[in-house]
């Protein structure tokens, strides 16, 4: 289905471009009809229902915040969107798990492995929150979203909510 959503779009674009419609109302339905394909096709690539994230946790009392998860192998990037999660003592990321719906864990840790956070830039062009893990590997968070939220991200993990040395440093 997602492919044929996406195969839609450029030919919709291709016949309003290409094809000479005398019915005004035809020709400008295909617009609308355009958009929904594409609002279509977002939704079934990137939104995560919450309601699957509270059916696989089995509770509704947790902190979420859609995000990207940045991952970098080699030279390139990657940008996956998704769900962050904060639930009883680890930080989990979930994707869509099909064009259906349902969610996917992505990426789990737990909250002892986590060093310092900063709130900055991730990659060149997106600002979020960049966790360094024990050991010095990083986990890149991407939304801009995330510094209004730092309060509650740093009650959720069982922080005290203003820093003594900065933001960087959780109290252990």
């Amino acid at each position: 289905m997602k492919r044929a959503v996406l195969i839609a779009i450029p030919v919709i674009l291709a016949v309003i471009i290409f094809v000479p419609i005398q019915n005004r109302v035809l020709y400008w339905s295909l617009f609308p009809l355009m958009f929904l394909c594409v609002y279509l096709y977002h939704i079934m690539e990137e939104v995560v229902p919450v309601k699957a994230v509270v059916k696989m946790l089995g509770s509704d009392s947790f902190f979420s915040l859609k995000c990207g998860l940045v991952k970098v192998s080699g030279d390139k990037a990657e940008l996956r969107k998704g769900l962050f999660v904060i639930f009883s003592g680890t930080v989990l990321f979930y994707v869509r798990d099909n064009w259906k719906g349902g969610a996917r864990l992505e990426l789990t840790v737990p909250v002892e492995a986590i060093e310092s956070y900063t709130m900055c830039k991730v990659d060149d062009y997106h600002p979020g929150l960049l966790l360094t893990l024990n050991g010095g590997d990083e986990v890149k968070f991407t939304s801009r979203k995330f510094a209004a939220a730092e309060a509650s991200i740093r009650s959720a993990l069982g922080w005290p909510e203003e820093a003594e040395s900065g933001p960087q440093e959780p109290e252990k």
